[in-house]
């Protein structure tokens, strides 16, 4: 069982147990679900931390943590004596103006409400389609527990909002699990790569799986694209708990001059065999860039009947597309039986290889 430590919501003020390696990093507090930064107070705490992670013993004292960007709670006292003060200060006021407004018989009467609303683009770029299919079969995809609590995970003022929906085991002859959900460029501009890291664990606090990744190129602005983050692991791992542990854009090894693509009419396509975990996933790819793609990489979300994540697939596929042309593009997915495919939602970008 992996050694925790204590710590304490500079917001809610509720203490909680955490992993010594989550120190100094931004977590989510398990009673009232707010990002806090945890940090230590002394420096005894430091030193208990530090022995925590050479030697196995917890520190005796709990470490405090704090909301990013939060003020200390001395000023949040202050803050509060001010704000009493400017709400009595904004009454007298008003009743100053309210006699004024009387005395001058100059009173219209209250203003009408008005206001525009306002939409967020959240549909992804890609449209998916209806596969036909038999009788219900079981998947072998297995949804874990989220140690954010399974909230979209959106920093202050951040570009992007990620948000993981489960993770699938038990692929590549269960050497490898992904992590699957949506990510949108919440920006007005194109944001050129993304990379979103998911930590898996066995147990929420035990040993670690390791690391999802997932990288996504070319998201326009206000758009949302899914994520299939791919993490290798030894036979047989079995990650039932998942955190998001830190998100890029344009991170410096990522070439950021790679043409963008766009997937429509994608269609899953079931094997004959309504229970054959195997299919196909195909899609008209279009090259909006000035060069030619030869290797292209797809993402694909595997939808139920109502909308649910029931698979996964993530491929490379060769094949030529020269600038401004449509060709038609297919991957193969499996672990996942025909008969709950109904719809995906397709990712597709050049395929490229990242330095190690």
């Amino acid at each position: 069982m992996a050694k925790t430590v204590e710590a304490q919501c500079g917001y809610c003020r509720k203490r909680f147990r955490l992993r010594p390696d989550q120190v100094d990093r931004e977590v989510r507090c398990p009673h009232c679900k707010t990002t806090v930064r945890i940090h230590l107070q002394t420096e005894a705490a430091k030193d208990a931390v530090r022995a925590l992670k050479a030697e196995g013993g917890p520190p005796r004292g709990p470490i405090a943590s704090r909301r990013p960007g939060a003020m200390s709670q001395a000023a949040v006292k202050n803050r509060s004596f001010a704000i009493v003060w400017a709400g009595l200060l904004a009454v007298a006021l008003g009743a100053v103006i309210v006699g004024l407004v009387v005395v001058f018989r100059d009173y219209t009467g209250p203003p009408g409400e008005g206001g525009a609303d306002r939409e967020g683009a959240s549909a992804g770029n890609v449209v998916g389609g209806n596969a036909a299919g038999g009788a219900a079969a079981q998947g072998t995809g297995a949804t874990g527990t989220a140690l954010t609590g399974g909230q979209p995970w959106q920093p202050s003022a951040a570009p992007i909002t990620a948000d993981i929906k489960r993770v699938l085991r038990g692929y590549a002859d269960e050497t490898m699990t992904y992590a699957v959900g949506h990510v949108t460029n919440n920006t007005e501009e194109m944001i050129r790569s993304i990379q979103i890291v998911v930590g898996l664990w066995v147990a929420e606090d035990g040993e670690k799986v390791g690391d999802a990744t997932a990288i996504i190129l070319n998201l326009p602005p206000k758009h949302t694209a899914p994520i299939v983050a791919e993490c290798r692991h030894d036979p047989g791992a079995r990650a039932k708990y998942w955190m998001l542990s830190t998100w890029d854009t344009n991170p410096a090894d990522v070439p950021r001059d790679l043409p963008p693509l766009e997937a429509r009419n994608a269609v899953p396509v079931g094997d004959p065999n309504s229970v054959a975990p195997t299919g196909l996933v195909r899609a008209e790819v279009t090259n909006h860039g000035k060069v030619p793609v030869k290797d292209i990489l797809m993402s694909v979300l595997l939808l139920d009947e109502k909308g649910q994540i029931v698979g996964a697939a993530r491929h490379r596929a060769t094949q030529k597309i020269e600038p401004d042309a449509t060709e038609d593009v297919q991957i193969e997915w499996r672990h996942t039986a025909g008969s709950l495919v109904r719809n995906v939602e397709v990712w597709v970008q050049p395929h490229f290889y990242q330095e190690k």
